[in-house]
């Protein structure tokens, strides 16, 4: 399960959202596989009883057992063990036989089971591995090994130790002498099988269909980790035959585990080096003479727009763009220039603001400073009764209304549709346009509206929108809206009726599983005869 998010992950010096998300592991990588050292604690029996040359043979089935006692009968129906039954050390791959067993809920017995301390540190040794493995898997691109991953989950490990030991001690007066070490090797076993399920539910569900960080992702991981509780504590709870507060207590551990791993927000065994921007590099690399230079660009920018033009309906355009860990955004901002300025003729009306490492030397940031300047900028230079300023905002929302900011190791503040209408209301700006690419923009609607505006929502107020993961190329309302339709028509009504039902389309096919985003629009009856002349030929 650690596997099932790794494709979020970011750097570890990076407490971005993406990085945030990406340090939840499983059961496996966050507890099972961290017990190197502590192992002698859960030795069991005689040492002179054990030869660490029986690791490799098979469990033997005891002399005292019927001619025709077969080995898969121990599975479903477990029987008390005889205090004077001899066990000798099983082969490795009895555990994992078992372990997929019980990742299935099918019942398996543990009575038959002896592990060396040697065997289970080979044990954790092999499924570390495969974890460390499987994590590189998942990752497209440069990765740098985390060895500090590896030091993580101490807490974890010595609960579920102990918790092993205290079930099979609370069985040992019915009857059920049961090594402690076995069934923790059983736990180890059921982990690695569910690690290797998650591993290609995120190949060949998650990944191939760029639905990183969607609700489709977040219904695997949170599916995965249910289904390994439920399967360990009805190992635990089988095996020992615990009863009452010991089947409780199983419960807790076995749906607590997943709990703290997530919170704690477990580190991954890779990072993503993020070769193609630089991102990692040049977010680190403010230097003095490079903040002067964002000065100097928004400057430059406010001192190149050109004055409204006499008897011309004219567009003044503000892209705004502030969070800087997914690219999408900065793409979307590139084109949505590139439409209105050639649909509307819009050249020396246009600014650009924008959150990324890598237009730090060429776009003023997404500020919300630089945002209230440059609508200041606009109504300076607009005729307020005529002219019309557009205002595209594109990055992550929340149910709350507030838009996401982002430029690491910057702190940037998220704008919200109160801030927004007080700045434009403040500069005088009669007549606006705004669009919204984000989730849940349908909440900007009510503060914004206005007999003079139009509003364009990517998403209703309680349904994310979609296509906004680091392998889009553009959001799917900023494609079917701007990209696609309104190459094709100047009439913002009209390519937002073109773009609806091509956007559904494409959700349903991206199977995106939380409902349709519902875009919205909101059209001021004042300001329905400007939008008529905006549709005319310039």
């Amino acid at each position: 399960m650690g596997s099932l998010l790794a494709r979020n992950t970011q750097q570890q010096t990076n407490p971005g959202r993406a990085g945030r998300e990406n340090r939840k592991v499983s059961i496996v990588s966050g507890g099972l596989h961290r017990a190197l050292n502590i192992i002698l604690f859960l030795k069991q029996g005689k040492p002179s009883d054990i030869s660490s040359a029986d690791i490799g043979k098979n469990c033997q089935i005891p002399l005292n057992s019927p001619p025709d006692f077969r080995q898969d009968d121990k599975y479903d129906n477990p029987t008390p063990e005889s205090p004077n039954m001899t066990k000798t050390n099983c082969a490795l791959h009895t555990f994992f036989v078992r372990g997929l067993r019980s990742a299935f809920f099918l019942r398996v017995s543990a009575a038959d089971l002896h592990i060396t301390p040697l065997a289970l540190l080979v044990v954790m040794i092999l499924t570390t591995t495969a974890s460390i493995i499987m994590g590189r898997m998942v990752i497209a691109g440069p990765a740098e090994f985390y060895p500090k991953a590896v030091l993580w989950g101490w807490l974890i490990t010595i609960l579920l130790l102990w918790l092993c030991w205290y079930l099979t001690e609370q069985a040992k007066p019915h009857g059920r002498n049961i090594q402690a070490a076995a069934l923790f090797a059983l736990g180890v076993g059921l982990g690695f099988t569910l690690d290797v399920i998650s591993t290609l539910a995120y190949l060949l569900l998650i990944q191939p269909q760029g639905l990183d960080g969607s609700s489709w992702h977040w219904a695997v991981y949170i599916g995965m980790s249910a289904w390994g509780a439920l399967a360990y504590w009805l190992l635990l709870t089988r095996v020992t035959q615990s009863q009452g507060r010991l089947i409780i207590l199983a419960g807790v551990f076995a749906l607590g585990t997943p709990l703290l791993i997530h919170f704690a927000q477990a580190p991954m065994f890779w990072l993503p080096e993020q070769a193609e921007s630089g991102e990692a590099e040049n977010s680190l690399q403010l230097t003095q003479e490079k903040l002067e230079t964002q000065f100097q660009l928004a400057t430059k920018q406010r001192a190149a727009l050109k004055p409204e033009r006499p008897g011309i309906t004219d567009i003044f355009s503000i892209t705004y763009a502030p969070y800087g860990e997914e690219t999408v955004f900065l793409r979307e901002s590139s084109m949505v220039n590139a439409v209105i300025e050639e649909q509307f003729d819009a050249a020396g009306h246009m600014q650009e603001l924008v959150n990324h490492p890598a237009t730090l030397e060429n776009l003023p940031w997404a500020s919300l400073e630089n945002l209230e300047r440059a609508i200041n900028r606009a109504a300076d230079l607009m005729d307020r009764e005529h002219d019309v300023l557009f205002i595209y905002l594109t990055s992550h929302g929340a149910k709350d209304g507030e838009l996401s900011a982002s430029l690491w190791p910057l702190e940037t503040d998220p704008l919200t549709p109160q801030t927004l209408n007080l700045w434009l209301d403040k500069a005088g700006i009669k007549h606006r346009i705004i669009a919204v690419s984000a989730c849940f923009s349908g909440s900007w609607i009510a503060p914004l509206k206005t007999p003079n505006t139009l509003i364009m929502t990517a998403a209703d107020s309680t349904h994310t929108s979609f296509g906004c993961g680091s392998r889009s190329e553009l959001t799917f309302f900023g494609r079917a809206v701007f990209d696609e339709a309104l190459r094709n028509t100047r009439s913002f009504e009209e390519a937002f009726k073109q773009a609806v039902p091509e956007i559904q389309r494409r959700e349903q096919a991206a199977g995106k599983n939380d409902g349709f985003s519902n875009p919205q629009i909101y059209i001021g009856d004042n300001i329905r005869p400007l939008l008529q002349e905006l549709a005319q030929d310039h």
